[in-house]
């Protein structure tokens, strides 16, 4: 599960940083400038690990109450997992 975990996660950051390089880009482009571009690498990298890591915890704690809610039905064989 880590691994799907983890692959959700990467996904989840490159979404961030390419929604973060498209807003500096459009407002390069609306105010004329290029000095956006001088903070660029620190907002992607800080929104891509941003996005990463909620996103990780996200499906963690998800994943850990769809195994506690299996487990309190009271039919533990018919949710085990082998």
């Amino acid at each position: 599960m880590r691994l799907a975990f983890l692959t959700g996660a990467l996904a989840a950051g490159f979404v961030a940083a390419a929604l973060t390089t498209l807003v500096i880009w459009i407002v390069s482009v609306l105010l004329g400038a290029s000095g956006a571009w001088s903070i660029a690498p620190l907002l992607v990298t800080l929104s891509a690990g941003v996005f990463a890591a909620g996103t990780y915890v996200a499906e963690r704690v998800a994943h850990r109450r769809t195994l506690a809610r299996m487990r309190s039905v009271g039919e533990p064989w018919a949710f085990r997992q082998d």
